[in-house]
């Protein structure tokens, strides 16, 4: 697992404000810090990805963070920050709401609206950077999420709490990449669940298909390295016909495509993603398609040029002239 650190315990006072302002616009979104004492503020943060999630712990001295009416009309990509309490206090202010969090305790806020974060003595805190359509797949307002105080001590709200206090505490951060995706589409799951839980809303039986849809995608996520994933097999593992399998593809899709052809999409996704990471150059192109489900290299390269303008080799080759 890739850590990115950024620490002020090595710079002079005078450097660390810049630094550490440039340092958290850059993980999560445009903020600008203030100080309660400049001469021994300090500040880590410690950020990885999980598949589109951002994940960061972030410890601080008592001090302001802001995210302005400037910073919110910049945003050039919708997001929300999850703010989770790891030690101490903090209140969370946004569209005239007040959140304390207490350890554990977690919130949400939006990029496109203001908000204000305070810290009134060192505190250890989780945010993570959750672009807007995971969410609006299975909120459908996920606005109303904004502002509301999660409790980190019981219900399902608790269970993620203690996933995500848990992630920092592991001995063995070393998962794939394709491990630390999954786990990013089982937070925003439980984040979900967590809200609809809260709400105490009766589930629609529109909900129940969207559901449905949602869990047909992580199951296709989780097995796209098997050939023999096909719409048949999905729909046995459902226990429901391909029919109605076909029809709340149809109903929920963003896209207008067939099962099939949304698997075809996934895995060559995949295989573009791996072909960008140089610490996969040393892996041969074959293995690579074999591994995201592909048993046929004809095939593998026909589709792929379809889709991507290139070859696997030349699409490979192009990407690391740029990087080198």
């Amino acid at each position: 697992m890739n850590m990115n650190i950024f620490s002020t315990k090595k710079l002079p006072p005078n450097l660390r404000r810049e630094y550490w302002n440039d340092a958290i616009c850059e993980a999560f979104t445009g903020l600008v810090t203030d100080f309660m004492d400049d001469s021994h503020f300090q500040a880590e943060l410690i950020s990885t990805s999980l598949g589109d999630l951002t994940y960061a712990h972030v410890r601080t001295t008592r001090s302001k963070v802001s995210h302005t009416t400037h910073h919110a009309s910049k945003s050039t990509e919708k997001v929300f920050l999850l703010h989770l309490q790891l030690a101490n206090e903090s209140m969370n202010s946004q569209r005239n709401r007040e959140v304390l969090l207490k350890k554990g305790d977690f919130t949400l806020v939006d990029s496109e609206s203001p908000y204000r974060v305070e810290f009134n003595d060192p505190i250890s805190m989780g945010v993570m950077r959750i672009p807007y359509g995971l969410l609006q797949e299975r909120i459908s307002s996920p606005e109303e999420i904004v502002g509301h105080k999660f409790s980190g001590n019981k219900n399902i709200s608790g269970l993620l709490s203690r996933i995500l206090r848990g992630f920092w505490t592991q001995e063995n951060l070393g998962n794939s990449d394709n491990i630390n995706r999954q786990l990013g589409h089982n937070i925003i799951d439980l984040l979900a669940t967590s809200y609809q839980e809260q709400i105490n809303s009766v589930i629609a039986p529109n909900s129940i298909r969207q559901l449905r849809f949602l869990q047909i995608k992580r199951f296709i996520d989780y097995n796209l390295s098997d050939p023999q994933l096909s719409p048949t097999k999905i729909a046995k593992t459902f226990k429901i016909t391909p029919r109605y399998l076909h029809r709340i593809f149809a109903e929920f899709g963003t896209e207008p495509q067939t099962i099939g052809q949304y698997i075809l999409t996934r895995r060559l996704e995949e295989c573009a993603r791996q072909f960008r990471n140089r610490k996969n150059s040393h892996l041969k192109i074959t293995d690579i398609a074999f591994t995201w489900g592909f048993n046929s290299m004809t095939h593998f390269s026909r589709v792929f040029k379809e889709k991507y303008g290139a070859s696997p080799r030349s699409f490979r080759r192009g990407l690391q002239n740029i990087l080198n």
